[in-house]
């Protein structure tokens, strides 16, 4: 009889997909380093600058084990520090930028991946759509153009392509996550004059495996037959795993605990 429960119940449910996905958070690590070209009608010049940056990344693995495929699934990161750029062109004058409130994000309403892990724990996602955002001012005088007290935003630089290179492992019940994306853009920011940006975002992350899924009893990341037969077998063996309630028996109680995860799918 309740093996019939069981497989009535599959019955009526479509096979269930699990997203295991994982948010980390930056770490101190993290950081983005920018260098700018001004570009004028008498001529460029460049300077650089750099930040600590907060936010979160979000993953999946195919396996919270021994990982071989990942999946990008989100990242925000913000930069903590104004952004600081001066520009000298001698005689002719200079200019001042300063970058407020910058933000870097995954551009994509779809996933990247999955692509592999590496024996060695490194992977390597190309071509992953970002954006840029945040406020810039620039002030000075150049010979030619006159009086610059201009307002630009970042977003005018982006949305780009850009590859994101990394590492990830899995150690108890920690993620951890370390990589790089390089990025690059221009944009006007008055008639005559254009700044060119390069940079590199350094992410160090880390976060929480995903809480297991007691339904997903071969662990396969699919709610299907496969782990409703494998919880009959235990139960069927006194298997100590399949009593779901924690009370040393094996009864109605704990087949229903196990149709309640199965219906409810996993986090």
């Amino acid at each position: 009889m309740l093996r019939a429960l069981l497989l009535s119940t599959l019955a009526g449910s479509a096979s269930l997909a699990l997203a295991d996905v994982t948010t980390l958070t930056l770490t101190s690590g993290s950081s983005i380093n920018v260098s700018a070209t001004l570009s004028t009608p008498v001529g460029s010049d460049s300077d650089s600058d750099s930040s600590p940056v907060t936010g979160e990344i979000i993953i999946e693995l195919d396996s919270y084990g021994n990982p071989a495929a990942i999946t990008l699934h989100n990242f925000a990161v913000v930069v903590t520090q104004t952004l600081d750029l001066d520009f000298s062109f001698g005689f002719f004058g200079s200019v001042s930028t300063d970058v407020t409130n910058a933000t870097a994000n995954y551009a994509s309403e779809e996933p990247a991946g999955p692509v592999g892990v590496a024996l060695d724990t490194t992977f390597y996602f190309p071509s992953i759509l970002t954006d840029l955002a945040g406020t810039g001012t620039a002030t000075g005088n150049i010979l030619f153009v006159g009086s610059i007290n201009e307002t630009f935003n970042l977003a005018d630089f982006s949305p780009f392509e850009t590859d994101f290179a990394g590492s990830v492992g899995v150690s108890g019940d920690t993620v951890t996550l370390s990589g790089s994306i390089e990025f690059s853009g221009s944009s006007e920011i008055m008639t005559g004059v254009t700044m060119s940006i390069v940079g590199t975002l350094t992410i160090d992350a880390s976060g929480p495996v995903p809480e297991d899924c007691p339904a997903d009893w071969n662990a396969d990341g699919t709610l299907d037959f496969f782990d409703v037969q494998g919880f009959l077998a235990a139960f069927s063996a006194g298997d100590q795993r399949a009593d779901l309630v924690d009370d040393n028996l094996f009864n109605f109680f704990d087949v229903q605990a196990f149709l309640a995860a199965f219906s409810a799918g996993c986090p």
